[in-house]
């Protein structure tokens, strides 16, 4: 009698949620390998249209629009665009529409996330207020890869990659493999998928930025916010939206979703079994009133707070998640000595990582570690205010 060896089936793996608002959107890049402030704006739910609207000003964001299809900014747009602009920016801004042809302007030489910060901290009057060292950080970043950017744009890429090599922070966030790919002349698809993997190495090593600042005294022992949150790499298929749901009710003391909604301590508010059971399972991160509406009711202060913090950090891993997904989508499944000789050019997951919760479960303990020893105590600032 044959005996059957039966092939083992494909270890099933989280699922991670589209992070946006609406419909899935290509995912835009900024410089080299640093994901646009629009992206970080899109993950807090804030447009440019929304905030044009808050300020009464839907009609300036409009002639915009419109002038940044026909090239031509009216002096009145100018005006009235340099009016809503902090002073922080605004001279900078003013100066390079009198010299729009002057690259050595002072906003010519600001990389996007440079004229974005200074746009965010500021303070009352308009004036440039100190900022937390994971926005120097992505500054520094932007700065220091200014010069393999204008490299790559050239069709350089052997001394792009040079550079990137010998330089002490840039060559923190990619593998030698990487470097290899981006020396090795790329298609644009290839360039594109190198720029995701190492623009995912570097969010996440942001993100423990963020979470020491949001909480820098924590004992050596005790776990940090996202590390609460990291899925497993093992056969458990929960989310980071999943582990979100399951840290409140373990922390709540309630056994099931079911009991949940039998809480008493829920009162009238009115909860949605669909909704939860959608959350529950990772397919639906539920609205921030309807998070924080339960959480208030079943958790102390002191949880409610520490909750918030981990609604902020279960979004950013989630859209972690969600990029690496499509990077994945974006390189197929090749199988064999082709997946092989793709991952020796850097094509796959941040260092060579076979899944995404592997990458993340091994890389981010080491970012933490290393900006421990970079940051040291820092001013406690809110991981949710962060999102910027």
């Amino acid at each position: 009698m044959t005996s059957v060896t039966k092939k083992a089936l494909p270890k099933k793996r989280p699922s991670y949620l589209n992070p946006f608002e609406g419909r899935a959107k290509r995912i835009r890049l900024s410089g080299l390998f640093l994901f646009d402030p629009e992206v970080s704006m899109r993950l807090q739910g804030i447009t440019l249209r929304g905030t044009f609207i808050e300020m009464g000003e839907e009609s300036l964001f409009k002639g915009l629009e419109r002038a940044s299809q026909t090239g031509q900014l009216s002096r009145e747009l100018k005006t009235r665009l340099l009016r809503r602009m902090p002073r922080s920016i605004a001279s900078a801004m003013s100066a390079a529409f009198d010299a729009p042809e002057d690259g050595s302007s002072a906003l010519a030489q600001m990389g996007m996330w440079e004229a974005h910060l200074m746009a965010v901290f500021c303070d009352d009057n308009g004036d440039q207020a100190p900022w937390p060292a994971s926005a120097q950080f992505i500054l520094n970043v932007e700065r220091a890869s200014r010069n393999a950017t204008i490299l790559c744009n050239e069709n350089q890429f052997q001394a792009a990659a040079e550079y990137l090599a010998n330089h002490p922070l840039l060559k923190q966030f990619m593998s030698s493999e990487v470097l290899k790919g981006i020396a090795y002349p790329p298609d644009e698809n290839e360039m594109l998928a190198l720029r995701l993997s190492m623009a995912l190495e570097l969010w996440l090593s942001l993100l423990a930025i963020w979470d020491l600042e949001a909480k820098p005294d924590r004992a050596a022992d005790e776990l940090s916010y996202l590390e609460q949150l990291l899925p497993s790499d093992s056969s458990n298929t929960k989310n980071t939206v999943a582990l979100l749901f399951d840290w409140l009710l373990r922390t709540a003391k309630i056994p099931t979703p079911a009991a949940l909604l039998k809480d008493k301590r829920l009162g009238q508010f009115s909860v949605d079994p669909q909704t939860l059971g959608a959350w529950s399972r990772g397919t639906n991160f539920p609205s921030t009133t309807y998070r924080t509406g339960i959480a208030n009711r079943l958790l102390s202060t002191e949880d409610a707070e520490t909750f918030e913090r981990l609604c902020a950090a279960a979004r950013q891993l989630n859209f972690l998640g969600y990029v690496a997904q499509e990077l994945e989508r974006m390189l197929g499944a090749p199988e064999g000595a082709r997946a092989e000789q793709r991952k020796l050019f850097g094509l796959s997951l941040p260092f060579g990582h076979d899944t995404i919760e592997a990458w993340m479960r091994s890389r981010y303990p080491v970012w933490l570690q290393f900006h421990k020893k970079t940051l040291g105590k820092q001013n406690a600032a809110p991981l949710a205010a962060a999102d910027a």
